[in-house]
């Protein structure tokens, strides 16, 4: 099985979903620029300190400030490359709640998910978000099937997706404005 997805990956997806390929291959690229994996092959991911926290109940927020804080900051952090690193560092204090402070792969799918997507663990989840693109949009199908959002996709409605998608802060990112232009874009080719 190869770790990338193959043209008719999509074309599967977006009849699973109900949708087109535009949209899906829309989503892809605001969450991961369209790649699930690091150029050493490494699953890619976001740290999200604030979700840290969460999870640990604030208990690093004072000892390990750059690993845990309650509030989400804008930027942080900077690059895969750096949450990875906050990531391994997070992991040694308490690695299920690292890995639950975690986004990951093309879809950037939140790990707290893992039921959602179709995984009975923790620990299936991010076997099969590090396996292979292919699994990560499986996942992303199940996720959107089950939370009953591909509706919303295959009918445009980017503010309501990015809203239940990735939280009421979407508008900060321009979140829905993103997903249009991409979903523009690809709906042209």
């Amino acid at each position: 099985m190869s770790t990338k997805l193959q043209p008719n990956d999509y074309e599967s997806a977006a009849k699973r979903l109900g949708t087109g390929i535009a949209e899906v291959k829309a989503v892809c690229e605001v969450e991961s620029g369209g790649t699930g994996f690091t150029a050493d092959g490494k699953c890619i991911i976001r740290f999200e300190p604030h979700i840290f926290s969460r999870y640990t109940k604030g208990q690093y927020d004072v000892s390990h400030p750059t690993l845990s804080f309650p509030v989400r900051r804008a930027g942080y952090p900077t690059s895969v490359e750096h949450s990875w690193k906050l990531f391994e560092q997070a992991a040694k204090l308490n690695a299920n709640a690292a890995v639950l402070a975690c986004s990951w792969g093309l879809f950037q799918v939140m790990a707290f998910n893992y039921s959602a997507c179709g995984c009975k663990s923790l620990n299936e989840f991010v076997a099969r978000m590090e396996r292979s693109e292919g699994d990560q949009l499986d996942m992303f199908c199940t996720l959107l099937i089950n939370w009953g959002l591909n509706d919303e996709l295959a009918r445009h409605e980017w503010a309501t997706f990015a809203r239940v998608y990735n939280g009421p802060d979407y508008k900060s990112n321009l979140y829905d404005m993103k997903l249009d232009k991409a979903y523009r874009k690809y709906s042209v080719n």
